[in-house]
C-alpha cells in the first residue's frame, strides 16, 4: 500500500462509524454508514461498500454525545488496496481546522524525544490527544495502565487512560516511504509492555517489548525477522484498542533457544515531514 498523504501528523488506527453522503456527477445522491480505519489531523482512511472515484467530495457526519453531531466536508484522495467486499479510500478533510475527529494531534517534531505514543483521554473532560510518552510515563502505563499529566482544557493535572475502541475491526497494512535515522547511542528504558508488529502480507503479531529508547525498541517474537526487514510497530499496545503504528527496521536478531523465541533490536524509521509555512 502506498503513502497517500503528507505526514503532517501521526495516524491512529481507530474504528469510528461516520455517515457519508455525496452526489455523483450526474446528481445522483448516495449515503452509507462508513467506518474509519485510520484517522489523522488532515484526513484518514475510510472503509466503504460504495465504489467511488478520486476527487469525489462528500459530507461526513459523526455523532458525539447524545444529540451532538459534528459535520465536515471531505474529498477522496485515492482508492487504496481493495478490501473485499468493500473499498478503502484515503480522504482529506477540507476544513482541518474544524477538528472533526475531536483528537488533538501534536506537531510531529515533538516526537523526537518520545519513547512511545498512545491515543489517550482525560478522565475529567474526556479530551482526546495523541500523547508522546517519556520514561516516567512509560513506567506508569506499564504498572497502572494510566498516566498523570496536565490537561490544557481542564487547566489542571489529571489522570489519562488509553482510549477505548468504538468499533472493532482488522487494520490494513500501510507502508510509508522511509529513511533510517543516523544511528547513535541512546539510553534504553526497561519496560515489559505489549507491542503489535505488522508486516505486509502477514498476520499481525503480538510481541513483548523488553526496552524502549528514542531511537528504537527491543522485543521478543515467535517469528525470526531477518536483519533489514521493514515492519510497523505500535507500542504500548492494548488488544482491541486504538494504536499508533510507526515504521521500524530490524537491526539485530538473535535466537533464544531455551524459549523458542527470537530477540530483535529495531530502529525507528523517520518519515520526512513538510517544512512549516
Amino acid at each position: 500500500m502506498r503513502e497517500v498523504e503528507l505526514r503532517q501528523s501521526d495516524r491512529v488506527s481507530l474504528r469510528l462509524p461516520v455517515e457519508a453522503t455525496w452526489f455523483t456527477s450526474q446528481g445522483i445522491p448516495g449515503t452509507e454508514i462508513a467506518q474509519t480505519v485510520v484517522v489523522s489531523r488532515t484526513g484518514g482512511i475510510l472503509r466503504m461498500s460504495a465504489k467511488l472515484s478520486a476527487g469525489q467530495e462528500m459530507t461526513l457526519t459523526r455523532q458525539r454525545d447524545g444529540e451532538d453531531w459534528k459535520v465536515s466536508r471531505a474529498r477522496i484522495v485515492a482508492e487504496i488496496d481493495p478490501d473485499p467486499p468493500g473499498f478503502l479510500y484515503a480522504i482529506a478533510i477540507l476544513d482541518p481546522t474544524g477538528d472533526f475527529w475531536d483528537i488533538e494531534f501534536p506537531s510531529t517534531h515533538r516526537a523526537e524525544g518520545a519513547l512511545a505514543r498512545l491515543l489517550m483521554e482525560c478522565s475529567f473532560c474526556k479530551r482526546r490527544e495523541v500523547v508522546y510518552l517519556n520514561e516516567m510515563q512509560v513506567k506508569s502505563f506499564e504498572s497502572r495502565r494510566c498516566i498523570a499529566r496536565l490537561c490544557s482544557q481542564c487547566d489542571t493535572p489529571s489522570i489519562w487512560a488509553q482510549v477505548q475502541p468504538e468499533v472493532k475491526a482488522e487494520s490494513p497494512v500501510i507502508t510509508p516511504e522511509e529513511r533510517v535515522p543516523p544511528r547513535r547511542k541512546r539510553p534504553r528504558v526497561k519496560a515489559r509492555v505489549l507491542a503489535c508488529i505488522r508486516r505486509r502480507g502477514f498476520q499481525e503479531e503480538i510481541a513483548v517489548c523488553e526496552d524502549l529508547s528514542k531511537g528504537g525498541i527491543s522485543f521478543r517474537s515467535r517469528i525470526q525477522y531477518p536483519v533489514g526487514t521493514r515492519l510497523e510497530v505500535a507500542v504500548p499496545f492494548t488488544p482491541g484498542g486504538p494504536a499508533i503504528f510507526v515504521a521500524i527496521r530490524i537491526v539485530s536478531s538473535n535466537a533464544i533457544a531455551s524459549a523458542g523465541l527470537y530477540r530483535h533490536g529495531a530502529a525507528y524509521i523517520t518519515v520526512p515531514v513538510p517544512a512549516p509555512v
